[in-house]
């Protein structure tokens, strides 16, 4: 499949147009939610308001809210916008957590929590984020929303828990793969959009499609992401590269390589993937077969965005669905 994935500037100009205010109050809120009395709790909240990064979370609960009425009233955006305040501070409390995870050193060019302060601070730190979120939720009135919102980061805590499984257990099994990324990724985007149709009022058929849009999104981002982590430096991609391997996780690309390969190939690759922690980078040329991996995992996140994209079909062609499709085309062929 070929696809044009739109430039990142291209997209900040048309989500800048269209949701200019709106993106604009949730700024400010996320400002007021970080502010804090305490010197030391608000020098790391200032450290982690550095993680912020495309925002694809809250533009979607935006998007969302819009999509059955491009010009809602005033009730709908003002949910629409503490919907999107919130799923932005549970995506970052799980980059504060999963860097401990990860033992990473960068997040946006910036170090980590841990890494500038220490684990005990990631860890609390996430825990605050991530309780301020759920307090901010209640004040929605919507307590389905705080049930849904409950039910999404359980699902993103058992993707991680699973892929912690997989990699003890060495799993080679693509379905194991796939169910991880769908609860550690795809669960958070999956929210943010179902957050949006119901700040707008859509029916739960409604609500559903872009639940699923967001879940297909959201899988295509981390496909797109494990192969950024084997083909860019951390000065491109602003975070540590060949995170997965110095972990032991094989990743779509990996995975698709090892079954291309033949034995004498897939022996050396699995050599060196054994060693990944302690050696120089991974050149993907050297071996054939991570190539081939490579290029079909890229194709998979594209067809990951197609059936995403179907999703929308539920809905009148405007701004806001083709802004959705753009960005899911720009998940899927991203390159930082």
């Amino acid at each position: 499949m070929t696809t044009i994935s739109p430039s990142s500037e291209d997209l900040k100009l048309q989500v800048a147009t269209l949701l200019q205010d709106d993106l604009q109050a949730v700024q400010d809120g996320l400002l007021r939610q970080f502010r804090n009395r305490s010197e030391f709790i608000q020098d790391v909240a200032d450290h982690t308001s550095r993680f912020r990064g495309k925002q694809i979370r809250p533009i979607l609960t935006l998007l969302c809210s819009r999509l059955g009425t491009p010009a809602p009233d005033s009730q709908t955006r003002e949910m629409a916008r503490l919907f999107g305040i919130v799923v932005e501070m549970i995506h970052a409390a799980t980059l504060v957590h999963d860097d401990v995870i990860d033992d990473a050193d960068l997040r946006r060019h910036v170090s980590t929590v841990h890494r500038r302060w220490n684990t005990e601070t990631s860890v609390l730190f996430g825990d605050y984020l991530f309780s301020q979120a759920f307090y901010l939720a209640a004040t929605s009135g919507d307590a389905e929303a705080c049930r849904l919102i409950g039910q999404a980061t359980n699902r993103t805590c058992a993707g991680e828990l699973n892929q912690i499984a997989a990699r003890l257990e060495q799993s080679r099994s693509e379905r194991d793969y796939f169910r991880i990324i769908a609860g550690k990724t795809g669960q958070l985007f999956a929210i943010s959009c179902r957050l949006g149709a119901r700040a707008a009022g859509l029916p739960r058929k409604l609500q559903n499609q872009l639940s699923m849009f967001g879940l297909r999104l959201g899988m295509a981002f981390q496909i797109a992401d494990d192969v950024l982590d084997l083909t860019m430096s951390s000065a491109r991609t602003g975070k540590d590269s060949q995170n997965d391997l110095q972990n032991h996780r094989l990743t779509l690309p990996v995975l698709r390589g090892l079954r291309i390969a033949p034995p004498n190939q897939q022996q050396l690759l699995l050599q060196r993937l054994e060693h990944s922690a302690d050696a120089t980078p991974l050149l993907p040329s050297e071996y054939p077969a991570l190539q081939a991996g490579l290029a079909s995992a890229t194709a998979a996140a594209e067809r990951m965005a197609s059936r995403a994209i179907q999703c929308l079909h539920h809905f009148p062609a405007g701004r806001e669905r083709t802004l959705m499709e753009s960005i899911a085309w720009f998940a899927a062929g991203r390159s930082n």
